[in-house]
């Protein structure tokens, strides 16, 4: 991902440097630069975040509840039926959230 951060920064530079110049078309610059700098923060993240190739994830939008107060929450089930054994975890999502999971059995 090193080489595509590189590519992105370099592009970035360009658009500036195009936005300088008086008869630059300005509005398309910007949204340009603003597209680029989005695509530079998610290929960041994942960098960051030792993101392996996008076949290996698997993203998951929480469908909306007719109730909006209501939230999910992760807990682990101890591998358990028994209720009492189950241990949340301190998070809670809430709907139209997104989980990103590795897929399972994925190289």
């Amino acid at each position: 991902m090193k080489y595509a951060v590189k590519i992105l920064i370099d592009e970035r530079k360009r658009i500036i440097s195009e936005l300088r110049k008086v008869d630059a078309d300005r509005k398309t610059l910007l949204d340009n630069l603003k597209s680029l700098d989005k695509a530079l923060k998610w290929i960041e993240f994942l960098d960051k975040n030792n993101a392996e190739n996008s076949e290996s994830y698997k993203l998951i939008r929480l469908p909306f509840m007719k109730n909006c107060f209501e939230t999910y929450r992760i807990m682990s089930d101890s591998e358990s039926e028994d209720i009492s054994c189950w241990k949340y975890c301190n998070i809670e999502i809430f709907p139209d959230d997104i989980i990103l999971t590795k897929n399972k059995g994925a190289e």
